[in-house]
Formats: structure tokens, sequence, C-alpha cells
């Protein structure tokens, strides 16, 4: 191995790790979202509009149930004015693919979200730190709504669920027929039969419980259709009638002693959802010309293509200006004129 070798393959290293670098930061920067805090007891305040990290969301959720945080003071969005009398529950919906709902009621705190990382530890974070400080007996439920089945592992919580089927009903642009639609329309009646879980079966037991509801399926929606088309207007106002009717559903539980947040991100990978033959299958979607993500992905792969070839063309043209006599090691060791120098 020579030095200029050597150093050719470090420069080579190093151009890589600041294409990486810099891939990560296109894709942070173009990651964008939402926190909407629908409703919170007397005892919380949300004010300002300041911008929050999604890494500091398990903090504010933390703080809201008066539980220990970490760096909760990086974020000024949020007072406790009274710590004994904070929260019972906390109630988060996750919405993937985009940066917004739209709006929700008049007394909604909204604030702009930067998404800093892939896959929060938000539920795990929460569930740890409940674990810590109280008894298991807790009400920790996390559901994927893309996976009707997962609901019947809280059978304990909401009671009997039964695992939701698309009834028929009129729409004005979505039709069950097209597999987006019918995906987004199948969460859709998962988050409802949670809302009527919670109004007949959920009680207060003076526990700290955590709820995370994840819907995945809107960008796909959205992807197909497009983010403007008449099929993802009509989808976001589904879900947003949907969503405010758990809230409301929650707040007559828990008696107003719950804090209950949409969480709304265009980071996350999406998956479409097929039926074939009555069963449903997952597959990776597709990026096509349509697809909102298409053009932030091609400039990427494009300009990491071009750096990498002109990375290796400098290493080829270090190596055939090599000097053998002067750059290969094993050449000066072995030399007669090395030897009588010694």
């Amino acid at each position: 191995m020579t030095v200029s070798l050597l150093f050719s393959i470090k420069m080579a290293i190093r151009v890589e790790a600041c294409c990486i670098f810099l891939l990560l930061s296109i894709i942070g920067i173009n990651a964008a979202g939402q926190l909407a805090i629908l409703h919170h007891p007397d005892s919380l305040k949300f004010s300002g509009s300041d911008e929050i990290r999604e890494s500091v969301l398990k903090e504010v959720f933390s703080a809201s149930l008066g539980l220990s945080t970490e760096q909760y003071g990086y974020w000024d969005g949020l007072y406790v004015l009274d710590p004994f009398e904070t929260p019972e529950a906390a109630v988060e919906v996750y919405v993937d693919g985009v940066t917004s709902l739209g709006d929700f009621a008049a007394k909604t705190r909204t604030y702009p979200l930067s998404v800093d990382e892939y896959e929060p530890d938000t539920f795990e974070s929460v569930k740890d730190r409940i674990h810590q400080r109280f008894s298991t007996d807790s009400k920790l439920v996390n559901i994927r709504l893309s996976d009707t089945y997962e609901l019947q592992n809280y059978n304990n919580v909401f009671g009997d669920i039964k695992i939701p089927k698309v009834p028929k009903q009129t729409l004005n642009s979505l039709k069950p027929s097209v597999e987006e639609d019918y995906q987004f329309l199948s969460e859709l009646e998962a988050l409802k039969s949670i809302t009527s879980a919670v109004k007949y079966n959920l009680k207060p037991d003076n526990k700290i419980d955590f709820f995370n509801f994840r819907f995945s399926s809107l960008h796909a929606l959205s992807d197909f259709h497009g983010p403007n088309s008449l099929q993802t207007k009509e989808a976001k106002k589904l879900l947003n009638e949907a969503i405010k009717e758990l809230n409301d559903a929650f707040v007559k539980a828990y008696e107003g002693r719950v804090v209950f947040a949409v969480v709304t991100t265009d980071v996350a990978h999406t998956r479409r959802t097929v039926r074939a033959s009555g069963n449903l299958k997952e597959n990776t979607v597709t990026l096509t010309d349509d697809s909102a993500d298409y053009p932030v992905i091609f400039n990427i792969i494009l300009w990491f293509g071009v750096v990498m070839v002109f990375t290796m063309i400098a290493v080829v043209y270090a190596i055939m200006d090599m000097d053998p006599g002067r750059d290969s090691i094993i050449y000066r060791m072995t030399s007669t004129r090395m030897k009588k120098d010694n």
C-alpha cells in the first residue's frame, strides 16, 4: 500500500462522509410537521408559537403528566401552573405523511414541528417514565391503526372491540374500490371504533395513562391522488372530524383531566396496502413523478452519484501518477541503498 494510495482513500472516505451528512441535512430541512393541542386542563398552559423539535415531544408529554424530564427547558410553549392537578392521561394521534390536517377548533393551539428523528421514541420514553414512578397498572396503549388486529390486544382497556369493516357510505370523491382509499377508510373505522370504546368503557382510575394512535394511510392516499386533489381534501376532512370526536370522548371520559395532541409529519416512510383475494398485503411505495418527494430523492441520488464518480476518478489518477521509487514503502524498506545507510 503506497502513501499516495492511502491519502487518496482517506480523502474519498472524507468526501463520502460529507456527502452522507449533506444528505441527512437535506432530508431534515425538507421534513416538516405540526403539533396541535386540542385540549388541556387548566393546570397547564400552552402559549406562544415557537417551533418544537420532534425529539422534545416526549418531554412535553412527560412534563404535562408530572413526570421527570431531561430537556424540557429547550421549549417554552408549555407552563405547568398547578403541579398537584396535572392531567390523568395524555393522548397522541400521530398522522404520517402530511404537514397539517388543516384547521381544528378555534381554541386549538398549533406549533410548527421540525423533524429531527425518523422513528420517534415518544411512547417508549413516556412509558418507561410512568413505570419508574407508578405501578404497571397504568393504561399504556400504542396502536398502529393500519393493523386492525392490534385493537384486540387492548381488550382489557377498551373492552371487546371487533375488527372494524368499511361500511357502505355516501362519499363525494373517495372510492372503496381504490386500494389507497380503502386503506384510509379502514383506518378511519378503526379510529371510530376506539372512540366508541372510550365513550362506553373507559373510566378514570387515578393513575397516569398514555395513549398513542398512529394513522399512516393518508400519505399513500395523498401521493396517489395528489396533495391538492378532491380525494385528499375529503380524506383530511373526514379524519379531522374523527379526531375531534375522539378528543371529545377522552375529555368526557377523564372529566377534562387529559391533554390531547395531534402530531403530523411528512417524513415518514410510507407503505401502501393492497387488497388481493380479500386479504391485505403490504408493499413498499414506488416513487413516481407524481410523488411530492420525487424531486428531493432524485436530486439526492443524482448529486451523490456525481460526487462518487469524481472521487473515484481522483483516486485512479492518484494511483496512475505514483512513482514506485519514491512512494512505495515496500520498495524503500527493501532497497540496498537503505540497508547501507543503516
